[in-house]
This record gives C-alpha cells, structure tokens and sequence, in this order.
C-alpha cells in the first residue's frame, strides 16, 4: 500500500496481459469511512493492457485527495463477456512536519537526510499517533452510521469540527432529516463544546430550543435506541497542532543523530565496566524523548474500561 500525502496527485496503473473489451476501463474510489470518492471514470490507456487514472487537482481547485484515510481505487474492466474488478489501496495521510521547516532549524543535516525525510517523518508520525491514542488528520465531508444510545449527547467515532446533516434511521422507509445546516429550518442539532479540541467535539446534541418546542417524534430528550444516525460533516483536525509539530521536529531530529537508539529499546542506563543495562519501567509509556512527551500530554486520549 502506497502512502500519499494529503492534497497531492497520484497516478496508479493498472496492467493486463492484453487490451479489455472496447479498451474501457472504468474506476471508482471509495474512502474507509464508506464515502464515493470518484465515480466512474476513464481509465486513460497508456499502451496496450496498461491504463492509467491520476487523482488529482479538480477544477475547483480542491484535491481529490484531500481527505486522510485508506482509499480503495477499484479497475473495473470486461474479458470475454466475464466483468471483473481489481483494488488497489493508497494511504491518505497528513504530514506533522514538512522538510522545510525541519531543515531550515537543522541546515547541518539536510545533505544526508534530505531524501529520506519523509521515511522518518511518517515514522515519528506513527509513534505520535500511538503515544496520544489518535491521529491528527483531517476527514472534510464524510460520514458516519451511528447507533442511538438513549442518551442525550450521541457519542462520535472521531471528532467532528463541522455538522453538516444528520439523517434519522438513513435507508430505512421512516428516514428522516433531522438536521440540514444548508436549512434554517432544520437547525436541530448542535455540537457539544469541548476544550482542546480546536472546535472540535466527539459529541453532538439537540438544542435545547428545538426540544422546548418541538412535538415531533423524533425530538425527545434523547438519541433513540434500536435507532441509528447518519452524521455528515467535517471530522478530525483541521490543522496539526503546533505542539504535535514540534515533538515530531524532536522525535525526527532524534531518529537522524541516533540520539535516541537506547532509550528506543528501553535502555535508561548503562554501565561499560562490566556491561549493564537498566531497562526503564515506562518504556512503553513515552515516545523515547521526554520534551517530546510533555509537548503531547495535553492530546492523549485515555480509554476508560468497565470495572466488574
């Protein structure tokens, strides 16, 4: 699986043996969270049995992929009356730290590393992400099916910064739009605020308003069980914080000296006279550089458990 940069091109090939029906090779690019993508278009044939789609920079202006997130692109093509499909999946991703920035701070390394930063800055992004328990990516007009949980606030599977339409019971005969932000008659729904997140909430509520005066149905106190929701809108992070920037500046500059080769083992000391290691108790527990940890305390999700 490649790994693209989000908001850059990418060109991927399909080759066959030999030319399908007609020349014609149709694709379709579906995101991880269920969205289209791109709906069927041309493959372009570059030599025979080899075609080729670039997702690129739309008329608009915007990126085809300008979403994170695991992208499916699936070739669909005919052979002797037989209709077949094949996948290929690209890793949409958000740089933490560009090379710039990073080598404009560390202008002695940039002839060495130069080429294989990107390497070390998905890297420190990987070890980032695990460290606070979620990414910083940015998912602009996705959706997700949520499960009612008669509660008041229904609970989100990643943050969400802009609510964009939410559907009651979506695909079944009693669906119904309960929120439209394109209808000011249909402002039902509010995000509930939550501090650190950049305007961001992993929770969406009815307006208090809406459930004064409202008698429908679908406007009680709570989200309904044995009822589900689809949520559309903007989710993740809509820029890297600077803190997170500046740990992956820390963790890369660590990686590139070899600087942190023991604590990356777990090695908190070591004595040369007759060689012994002391292993850190909270190896598993830091990204192996202690500024880097402090600068991502504040973003580390923690995940409560039931106590039986």
């Amino acid at each position: 699986m490649d790994n693209v940069k989000i908001n850059t091109s990418k060109t991927l090939t399909l080759t066959l043996p030999s030319d399908p029906t007609s020349n014609v090779v149709t694709v379709n690019v579906n995101h991880d969270f269920g969205d289209s993508v791109v709906s069927n278009v041309a493959a372009t044939r570059s030599s025979p049995g080899v075609y080729t789609v670039t997702l690129g920079q739309q008329s608009s202006g915007i990126y085809r992929l300008n979403s994170a997130g695991i992208h499916d692109v699936q070739f669909t093509y005919a052979m002797s009356g037989q209709t077949y499909t094949q996948s290929q999946y690209i890793n949409v991703y958000t740089p933490y730290l560009d090379s710039d920035t990073f080598f404009d701070s560390h202008p002695d390394l940039i002839d060495t590393f130069e080429d294989v930063f990107d390497s070390y800055e998905l890297k420190v992004r990987n070890i980032i992400n695990t460290y606070c328990g979620q990414s910083f990516d940015h998912f602009p007009d996705k959706s997700f099916i949520v499960d009612g949980n008669n509660h008041k606030n229904l609970h989100l599977p990643l943050p969400i910064s802009e609510l964009k339409k939410v559907t009651f019971n979506y695909g079944d005969v009693d669906a119904e739009v309960i929120h439209d932000y394109s209808n000011s008659g249909l402002l039902n729904l509010e995000k509930v605020r939550q501090s650190g997140n950049f305007n961001s909430s992993y929770y969406i509520r009815f307006k208090p308003s809406v459930i004064q005066t409202n008698t429908s149905r679908i406007m009680g106190v709570k989200f309904k069980d044995n009822s589900d929701y689809k949520v559309e809108g903007d989710f993740g992070w809509k820029y890297v914080p600077l803190n997170v920037q500046q740990a992956a500046e820390l963790l890369i500059n660590d990686l590139m000296n070899d600087d942190s080769e023991y604590r990356r083992h777990g090695i908190s000391s070591i004595s040369m006279d007759t060689v012994s290691y002391t292993m850190s108790p909270n190896f598993y527990e830091s990204t192996g550089n202690i500024e880097a940890d402090v600068l991502l305390m504040d973003y580390m999700l923690f995940i409560m458990d039931y106590i039986v």
